[in-house]
């Protein structure tokens, strides 16, 4: 679908249609379809036989590059590698489609109620009470228990889990229904300082970004809310450790304000960060798109981009946009028109600044850009070495985990079963900032 308004900064295109695939729409949820990166999505999907179906396809070319079945009830691609992690209920197995081999297997002893891939060698897994990480290439050692959840998360949804670059800093999401709102809420965890801190916060992610006045980049927590009434807010906060050379950490905010449509909640659902453009994306579950500016936080535009529900999205690394999916199975794709973006945000006196840094940062990226055959062809040659009667069924696990919650040191380097809250020097976001 093309956009048609010409005064929109973006462009809307539907690269895909999951019904056309053979995927019924009434299956195109969250739980079942997963898109870690732009590279895959992967979809679990029932056809009235006594294994489910799994198809991976190239979100940007649609094409299949995988279909087989499995006993699996949730399944993620590796986000850069052709790699598959299959959990059925407590067995954990990874599979390598290019290799044809099985990567690695555990069992889980206590119930799962999120897992993600963190990166491309780690596993996270969140159990009722805490959070593990699982290093696939550690030969037989078990899942690392690396932080126990805060009893604010006890009546939660987890949606998200977010790492670092580094895995020094955190952060889980869980979603509460409360009357006639959606309440979020998020642990930061810092790993170095075994400090906790929970703030009212929707959708987080971290990205590792260079502020245009700092000579090295640094850690960055972007965060998005809603309150009970129709306004929200935006943070973008730089983490320590303090970088020599650069100025002090900054911390950002702005209001932001929700247009909801009759009986229907909005809130922000996924973040994504184009490092190069310096454009934060905000996506709320009723299809709006805030883009933010990273230096300020400021919101440089709102647009819908799309009437239906999107339950996950991802940066495109081609475009420097954003692919999302909705509910009723379109991969979409949304990018910037650089002239209109440029052109409104000139308009506005405020944000002369952020015009010529944006000015810059476009122009150095088309200096930089590869051409997109190039980049998503990498990894796409495995779907010719499997055939549809691969069956991903479970192959039998032996190992034990870790048992369940984690001890952490307190402040006198005493154990303790969960980490210390921040003092209000430490905490990453005050009170009256949330």
């Amino acid at each position: 679908m093309a956009e048609n308004n010409r005064r929109s900064p973006v462009t809307i295109n539907e690269l895909v249609q999951l019904e056309n695939l053979g995927i019924p729409q009434d299956q195109v949820t969250w739980s079942r379809v997963t898109m870690v990166s732009d590279q895959w999505i992967a979809v679990r999907h029932d056809n009235g036989e006594k294994h489910a179906t799994v198809t991976v396809l190239n979100p940007r070319e649609g094409t299949k590059l995988y279909a087989g079945t499995t006993s699996a009830d949730s399944l993620l691609m590796n986000p850069s590698h052709p790699i598959i992690a299959l959990k059925a209920s407590l067995r954990f197995e990874v599979f390598n489609f290019g290799a044809k081999m099985l990567v690695s297997k555990m069992d889980m002893v206590d119930r799962v109620t999120y897992w993600t891939w963190v990166n491309s060698d780690i596993i996270a897994i969140v159990t009722d009470s805490a959070v593990f990480h699982w290093d696939l290439w550690q030969g037989d050692s078990p899942p690392e228990c690396v932080f126990n959840r805060h009893n604010r998360l006890t009546f939660s949804e987890i949606v998200s889990y977010k790492a670092d670059r580094s895995l020094k800093w955190l952060a889980i999401t869980g979603l509460t229904p409360e009357e006639d709102r959606i309440s979020g809420v998020t642990q930061l965890y810092n790993v170095d300082e075994d400090i906790t801190q929970c703030i009212n916060a929707h959708a987080v992610c971290f990205t590792h970004y260079r502020f245009d006045d700092n000579p090295l980049s640094s850690t960055v927590f972007c965060v998005a809310s809603r309150d009970m009434q129709d306004k929200g807010k935006i943070h973008v906060i730089e983490l320590g450790p303090y970088k020599h050379g650069n100025f002090a950490p900054r911390n950002s905010y702005t209001e932001i304000r929700f247009s909801d449509d009759l009986d229907r909640y909005d809130f922000p659902v996924t973040l994504q960060v184009s490092g190069d453009y310096g454009l934060l994306y905000v996506v709320t579950k009723y299809g709006y798109l805030y883009l933010c500016d990273m230096e300020t936080a400021a919101c440089l535009c709102v647009t819908r981009v799309s009437p239906e529900i999107i339950f996950t999205s991802t940066i495109n690394s081609v475009t420097q946009g954003i692919l999302g999916i909705t509910r009723s199975g379109r991969i979409i794709s949304v990018d910037i028109k650089k002239e209109v973006l440029l052109s409104q945000v000139r308009e506005s006196a405020k944000w002369a600044n952020q015009a010529s840094r944006l000015e810059r940062a476009m122009a150095r990226n088309e200096e930089k850009r590869t051409p997109s055959k190039q980049v998503h062809n990498n990894n796409n040659n495995f779907g010719v070495i499997l055939n549809n009667n691969t069956n991903l069924t479970s192959i039998g696990l032996t190992q034990s985990p870790k048992a369940s919650g984690c001890a952490s040191k307190d402040s006198t380097g005493s154990s303790s079963s969960s980490s210390s809250s921040c003092s209000s020097s430490s905490c990453v976001i005050s009170e009256g900032k949330t």
